[in-house]
């Protein structure tokens, strides 16, 4: 059954009007705009935000962040809204990362178990595996490998996705300048939050132009390569910091990275599973009709061993192979 207009102007109404919502009367204006100019078909871009709803007379300066604040500030909200006075609600309003269009999503609360005991072949399942090193390559038969083929199939289109680290130019510990991690910096918007909460540093510190990755992503790299070479088969080659949620949904994924950096395949990952969830550095198994519930510290201490995360999921009409470690 899809919602009806009547139906879409109420579930905003009861965002605008909660709790959650009481004392932001930026986020209230700003969702009801963005409802609004979807509603009406507009093509919402930032530069069109910033004049038709914060009124800038500078909307060519592309390193104005205020759009992209308060729209993250706004989903932020909403999440909280959904956590809390909504946590019922069967329709949700959402707006998708690196978007600015409106969508609603019906949640199937009482179908969902039954559907995934009973169909348990069509749903994404999810593969957890404690091992030091992840091995791609293993005894390859002749034929492509079942869980391979939709990513060597002919018409299918592969990015491999590296999980980098997003970085920090300016003044560092040495007070020379340089390149630094923050871990609680993960994007621009991270790096503008973090300014606005410390405008001594606006500066003297500035987002970098590059990333960096591990040693993991060159050795991944080169075993993924040598793997889809055996069957002629290629892909691309991308970076999570610098590629949108529009940009994943082109092609089958696989990504290979830490979970650390807040990528945005994390996602995909706990949208896709029923029953884990990765959240900061931790990973939940719960509601799971056979195991109990358990959380896993997937930045343990121990120098013996350590925590690989490995899933397989559709998302869409393509598919992510995923691979989460800390290394």
């Amino acid at each position: 059954m899809k919602i009806t207009e009547y139906q879409k102007d109420n579930i905003v109404k009861r965002i605008t009007e909660s709790k959650t919502f009481k004392n932001a009367p930026t986020s209230i204006a700003l969702l009801q705009y963005l409802y609004n100019a979807t509603e009406k078909s507009i093509h919402l871009k930032e530069s069109v935000i910033d004049i038709e709803f914060f009124k800038s007379k500078n909307a060519g300066d592309r390193s104005n962040p205020r759009v992209r604040v308060n729209v993250h500030n706004l989903r932020k909200k909403i999440t909280q809204f959904y956590d809390t006075e909504g946590a019922d609600d069967i329709w949700r309003l959402h707006i998708d990362k690196g978007q600015y269009q409106v969508s609603f999503h019906k949640i199937e609360r009482s179908k969902s178990i039954l559907k995934t005991l009973n169909w348990s072949t069509l749903m994404p399942y999810a593969l957890l595996l404690v091992f030091v090193i992840i091995s791609i390559k293993l005894s390859i038969p002749e034929s492509k490998p079942k869980m391979w083929k939709p990513f060597l199939s002919q018409d299918s289109g592969t990015h491999l996705y590296i999980g980098d680290h997003f970085g920090v130019t300016g003044k560092t510990i040495t007070k020379n300048n340089g390149w630094t991690r923050d871990f609680s910096i993960n994007s621009s918007n991270d790096f503008y939050n973090f300014i606005d909460k410390n405008p001594n540093l606006r500066d003297s510190i500035r987002p970098a132009n590059y990333s960096y990755s591990t040693r993991m992503a060159a050795l991944s790299s080169q075993k993924l390569q040598s793997f889809f070479q055996d069957y002629n088969k290629t892909f691309s080659i991308r970076f999570s910091t610098q590629t949108s949620a529009s940009e994943i949904k082109e092609g089958n994924a696989i990504y290979v990275g830490p979970s650390k950096n807040d990528n945005q395949f994390l996602y995909f990952f706990n949208e896709a599973n029923p029953y884990f969830e990765i959240s900061n550095t931790t990973l939940k198994l719960h509601d799971h009709p056979k195991y109990k519930d358990s959380i896993y510290n997937l930045n343990t201490s121990n120098v013996s061993h350590e925590y690989a995360v490995v899933s397989k999921y559709p998302s869409g009409n393509t598919e992510h192979f995923v691979f989460f470690s800390q290394h």
